[in-house]
């Protein structure tokens, strides 16, 4: 099933640090359940579906459920890593009523992550954090490392992302990110998008055609939706009126917004904020 991180609820099992003992051989005890491994140093073996992989310092090892794996450590260059293991899920908030969850089978990473040098030290420090944080039974400890979870599945995610790229595709695809935090942070002005994708380096149609791939949908289309989703949420929780709501989400004028938005949510501005009164 497709997920977004950000409709992701979590649940962690165990964090714990593998001692770095040389010739050590475990097994994959729990396979309900979502496993991270991140190996700090050293050598050895995984067998996972009958390959031998040879592991080392600097990879991430994702395991979902129900995958066996047997572990082997070197003699002379014992592993040094830590696990965590987790369950997760999608839920979606609709108007006014919360979605069923519905449980990740499998989440969009690979077995095996090798990092390069500038995600290492960040996911390494992560699974550091998560280790003094995690205390089982302590909900406040425990909601610290869910917070971690979160910061490390989008490090991870841009590592896996970042791997299958070659330097040119790296280019393009930190200006589309610095494209678009342009336009989350500046949904409120007047923006041209036009210029500010020349802006990137990149001519306005790679840019337009590399963002839709990325993010599915056109910058315009985006923006658009952004400034609708904060119109949303002044109409539902404050009591401004229709007109500093649409100067405040970008809008020249208020025929502009009410137009928009009637045409995107079937009400006019008004029309929704009455009907969430009722």
């Amino acid at each position: 099933m497709e997920y977004a991180l950000g409709n992701m609820v979590v649940h962690i099992h165990w964090v714990i640090a593998k001692p770095a003992l040389p010739g050590w051989e475990d097994i994959r005890q729990t396979v309900s359940g979502h496993t991270f491994y991140y190996i700090y140093s050293g050598k050895g073996i995984f067998r996972c579906e009958e390959r031998d992989v040879e592991v080392g310092g600097g990879t991430l090892v994702y395991l979902w459920p129900g995958l066996p794996l047997y572990m082997k450590s070197s003699e002379t260059h014992p592993l040094r890593m830590t696990m965590l293991l987790f369950d997760c899920a999608s839920l979606r908030k609709k108007e006014n009523e919360w979605d069923t969850p519905e449980p990740i089978e499998r989440m969009r990473l690979p077995f095996l992550l090798p990092l390069q040098s500038e995600h290492m030290g960040k996911i390494g420090e992560l699974f550091r954090e998560a280790e003094r944080e995690w205390v089982p039974g302590d909900l406040v400890r425990e909601a610290r490392v869910k917070s971690v979870w979160y910061r490390l599945v989008q490090e991870v995610h841009e590592a896996a992302e970042a791997g299958g790229r070659h330097s040119g595709e790296e280019e393009i695809t930190a200006a589309v990110r610095r494209f678009k935090e342009k336009l989350d942070t500046g949904f409120a002005t007047e923006l041209r998008i036009t210029e500010l994708a020349e802006q990137t380096g990149f001519s306005p149609v790679y840019l337009r055609r590399t963002f839709a791939a990325r993010y599915g949908c056109s910058p315009k289309e985006y923006l658009d939706q952004l400034r609708n989703e904060h119109a949303v949420r002044r109409l539902r929780f404050t009591g401004d009126s229709v007109t500093d709501i649409a100067r405040a989400c970008g809008y020249s004028d208020v025929y502009q917004f009410s137009k928009a938005f009637k045409k995107r949510n079937g009400f006019s501005p008004t029309e929704y904020r009455r009907m969430q009164g009722d």
